[in-house]
């Protein structure tokens, strides 16, 4: 799978687990469905779905979920723009992209759709760093973005289904992992070993467990 591809999963999976995370209207409901199809290679369905997020900031440019979705989308555009040798473009696109979702994170910091898929998001760009610095730098803000979701829906994380649970747990894992905090991601697979046994996301935490160096993805593994 390219690593594109897989950012468009991860961005949708972010989508479920900031599902239950509160109650106003739902920006990610006006796109969702469209960025599935445009992750799929559907043009048309692209164009759509960043009209939409456009027409939102043209009436409210401070809206942070639709910033954090534009910024999500111009990564993933950034990603295949260098999948076709691009770089220029590519190098463009990601630095319009970062800028979105660091200002959704500005407007609302609290806010669990943005916090997400800004973490989601990193963590994937994270992954295909050639740079270690830069790697560790993408992955500990992911994790930062990660902890501060989890300790919001600390209360109610044992009410949230086992592919939630997982996506929040393995991203932490992960993201901590990348970051260089061996320690700290140790611990949230041996929680995930504790708290869903018998799950694809506990035979990844095995893996990562037996071998360090095994840089598969940890999460998304029941989004697709």
């Amino acid at each position: 799978m390219t690593w594109f591809r897989h950012l468009g999963i991860a961005i949708l999976a972010a989508v479920g687990i900031a599902s239950a995370a509160h109650a106003q209207e739902r920006f990610d409901y006006e796109v969702r469905e469209e960025m599935f199809r445009a992750f799929g290679g559907n043009e048309a369905a692209l164009k759509s779905a960043m009209a939409t997020i456009e027409a939102k900031l043209k009436e409210q440019p401070d809206h942070a979920e639709a910033l954090v979705w534009r910024g999500a989308a111009r990564n993933w555009i950034a990603g295949r723009a260098l999948q076709a040798g691009d770089t220029t473009a590519a190098r463009a696109m990601t630095v319009e992209g970062m800028a979105d979702m660091d200002r959704a994170l500005a407007l609302e910091p609290s806010n669990i759709g943005v916090l997400v898929p800004r973490a989601a998001v990193l963590l994937a760009v994270a992954r295909n760093q050639r740079d270690g610095a830069r790697m560790r730098e993408l992955a500990g803000q992911s994790a930062a973005n990660f902890e501060t979701a989890l300790a919001l829906r600390q209360n109610a994380f044992d009410r949230l289904g086992q592919h939630n649970r997982g996506e929040y747990l393995s991203g932490l894992a992960e993201s901590w992992a990348l970051a260089g905090n061996k320690e700290t991601a140790e611990g949230y697979l041996r929680r995930i070993l504790a708290e869903l046994p018998d799950s694809v996301y506990a035979e990844r935490a095995t893996a990562k467990l037996a071998n360090w160096d095994d840089r598969r993805p940890l999460n998304c593994q029941s989004c697709h």
